[in-house]
């Protein structure tokens, strides 16, 4: 046994929120009907004790309306681990 890892050294949850082209919100996988089902899921993750990360993905094809919204309701209701991945689909 390592003891310099915590005994919960899994690898952290993950919550994956996808913006799709059309500007349409997946939370792993399930479509998310609209802001009030946004700010639900939100305080979930925010009520977590460790906070999962939040990995928020949009389409390169996606407007930067949703990817705002998401970011702001994030912060405001007190998500902590928050990312923006996929940028490799940005190079050319």
């Amino acid at each position: 046994t390592n003891n310099n890892q915590p005994n919960n050294a899994e690898k952290p949850v993950v919550v994956q929120l996808d913006i799709l082209p059309n500007n349409e919100i997946h939370w792993n996988g399930e479509v998310v009907n609209g802001r009030a089902d946004l700010e639900s899921r939100l305080g979930t993750v925010a009520k977590a004790n460790p906070q999962p990360e939040f990995h928020i993905r949009p389409d390169k094809d996606a407007s930067y309306a949703p990817v705002a919204e998401v970011l702001a309701e994030s912060q405001r209701i007190g998500v902590k681990k928050i990312g923006i991945v996929g940028g490799e689909q940005f190079l050319q």
